[in-house]
């Protein structure tokens, strides 16, 4: 029965060579991202009995009875990679196979492909999500491919925004000039109702349409020259050649009286394009009293008769003034920029306020909007203070160039008719805080532009801007007027340049835009006997009947991990207890090897003995 001994060293041997190959394939995968470290189970064979009791038996060796992958925690190194990503704690990725298969691993080694979707280091294996919505939340009920659109993100045109800013309160009182007069003797302007190009509008043929233009004066006094916005709120004057009444030319020695003008041509073409909605007016103004009026200063002119028609008021600045002479009872204030005249239905009307203080005393403040193509619209928002109450202020505006307009005015009804506003838009309490207009209405269709329907943006763009301007942080201390904040919520198109991963695994694009969406959650999978799942190489691994279902879900969240971007996991492999584990094996190996030929020189004796 001594032959026994053979057969047991070489179950020995057997064993602890596969000892020996489990850690050398343990170290040679100590530097694989995701690796986890295998033991080797040894098992003893069934003990034969010699005497037919119990404590007889004598061993029939060993066998390997499994060999046990060790699922801990490895040591996380930093990457530059953001889609390089790391799960500390349980779980493991979902990639799937391009014939279907699904697979899962710890190794987070991920890029984008060509196709857009997320891989991991085969460039094969897809990873699987969900795809979140603007608040990051998930839209779907089972994961899927992450693809993420590596095409432009649409734009969103401003719909609200907020200013946060100081009024300064020592200002200059403002000069308050009661009346205009008259207003339909010698005023005209208006405003143009299609984009015109530079190098255009000198000939009868690319004549400047126009509307809201109606002469009162007498026949022979017309203008002969007129004030045009460039587009980007400065203003040149251009000499008028004719004014076309539906159709009919006439010179400024000739227009009739009570001529509503459709067109004009000037004498020399234009020098900068200019967009539609644009003001147009002759640049002087009659006043009955020029004090408290210089060059250089602001000037608020509200063109509200006493009978109630029209509804503006405009802000502009002097260039000029004559004061009245001892023979006439009117001065004359020159203006540097577009001021659209009122629109009258053939009434008249006898006064008309002014407010003009030094420029000083008036504070603006720009910010880009977006309209709905993504064109960014220069925004300038003009707070000017108004003489009748201690600590009230106007405001006007400017989208795109065009001439500023009072917040307060609405459009005109098609009937020419509106209602004036006499109030300020905004007010202060003593202690500074604002308790009237804390918020209001923009809009990039000026309130002079008589329609009664919405009017296309100069750009193609196919809605008008209506922003709601939220004003409640503003005060008004003894201090510089100032801007701390001016934000709003639109944006033009832009692509993907960037991401980031946050530890719920959900994956941030950034735009070149400067705007950042959610795009997907990764998901992970968990399973009760991870040691049962089968490795298939490349950090993969297949589920089994030993492994059991994947519990599948989110990371940071039930018995998930949370996830790292821009890091891998490492192997676990732990290279001292690995020597350690490599002389025990080999020890082992030696002393089965002894047995082996300590048994051969046994059996040769007995056989030598026999002979």
């Amino acid at each position: 029965m001594g032959v026994n001994a053979l057969f047991t060293a070489v179950s020995g041997l057997d064993s602890n060579q596969t000892y020996l190959g489990v850690i050398g394939n343990n170290i040679a995968n100590s530097n694989t991202v995701g690796f986890k470290s295998s033991n080797p189970i040894f098992e003893n064979l069934v003990s034969q009995t010699l005497s037919g009791t119990s404590n007889s038996q004598e061993g029939l060796g060993t066998d390997v009875f499994s060999i046990q992958q060790q699922f801990t925690q490895g040591a996380l190194q930093n990457t530059s990679n953001p889609l390089n990503m790391a799960i500390d704690g349980n779980g493991f990725f979902i990639v799937q196979a391009p014939n279907g298969a699904t697979y899962y691993t710890r190794n987070g080694t991920f890029s984008e492909n060509a196709k857009g979707q997320i891989v991991d280091s085969t460039g094969q294996n897809v990873l699987q999500g969900y795809p979140l919505n603007s608040q990051g939340i998930a839209t779907a009920g089972s994961p899927s491919a992450i693809t993420l659109n590596t095409g432009a993100i649409a734009p969103q045109a401003t719909t609200t925004a907020t200013l946060t800013a100081n009024l300064d309160s020592n200002i200059t009182p403002q000069t308050a000039t009661p009346n205009v007069q008259p207003k339909n003797s010698d005023f005209m302007g208006g405003y143009i109702t299609t984009n015109a190009a530079a190098g255009t509008g000198n000939t009868s043929s690319s004549a400047i349409s126009v509307s809201g233009m109606k002469y009162y004066g007498a026949t022979g006094s017309a203008p002969t020259s007129l004030l045009i916005g460039n587009g980007d709120g400065t203003t040149n004057l251009y000499n008028v050649s004719e004014y076309d009444v539906s159709g009919t030319y006439y010179t400024p020695a000739n227009l009739p009286s009570s001529s509503t003008v459709t067109a004009v041509v000037l004498s020399s073409p234009l020098t900068s394009s200019v967009l539609q909605n644009t003001a147009i007016s002759q640049n002087s103004l009659n006043v009955t009293s020029t004090s408290g009026m210089n060059s250089g200063y602001d000037i608020q002119i509200n063109t509200n008769g006493n009978t109630g028609t029209d509804a503006y008021q405009f802000l502009n600045t002097i260039s000029s003034v004559a004061t009245p002479s001892t023979n006439t009872t009117t001065g004359t204030v020159n203006l540097s920029n577009a001021m659209p005249a009122s629109y009258p239905t053939g009434t008249t009307g006898t006064g008309y306020g002014v407010i003009a203080g030094p420029s000083s005393d008036y504070y603006s403040t720009s910010i880009n909007v977006y309209d709905s193509l993504g064109n960014a619209l220069p925004m300038t928002v003009t707070f000017a203070p108004s003489s009748s109450t201690a600590g009230s202020w106007n405001i006007y505006y400017s989208i795109n160039g065009t001439a500023a307009q009072r917040e307060s005015y609405k459009a005109i009804a098609a009937d020419g008719t509106a209602t004036p506003y006499d109030s300020p838009d905004i007010s202060f309490s003593p202690d500074g805080v604002i308790n009237a207009g804390q918020s209001i209405t923009l809009t990039d269709v000026p309130a002079y532009v008589a329609t009664t329907s919405s009017t296309l943006l100069p750009d193609g763009a196919t809605q008008p801007l209506n922003i709601g301007l939220n004003l409640s942080n503003l005060t008004q201390y003894a201090a510089p007027s100032a801007t701390t904040a001016f934000t709003q919520n639109g944006y033009a198109t832009g692509t993907l340049t960037s991401f980031t991963v946050d530890q719920d695994g959900r994956i941030s694009g950034q735009y070149s835009n400067g705007q950042t969406q959610y795009l997907y959650q990764v998901a992970l999978a968990n399973f009760i006997a991870p040691t049962g799942l089968t490795s298939e190489g490349n950090s993969l691994y297949a589920q089994t009947f030993a492994s059991g279902q994947p519990a599948v879900g989110v990371a940071n969240s039930g018995n998930f991990g949370y996830i790292t971007d821009s890091a891998l996991e490492q192997s676990n492999v732990d290279i001292s207890s690995q020597f350690t584990d490599m002389i025990i094996a080999q020890n082992a190996y030696v002393a089965n090897s002894k047995v082996l030929t300590t048994e051969n020189s046994v059996l040769a004796a007995l056989e030598s003995s026999v002979q």
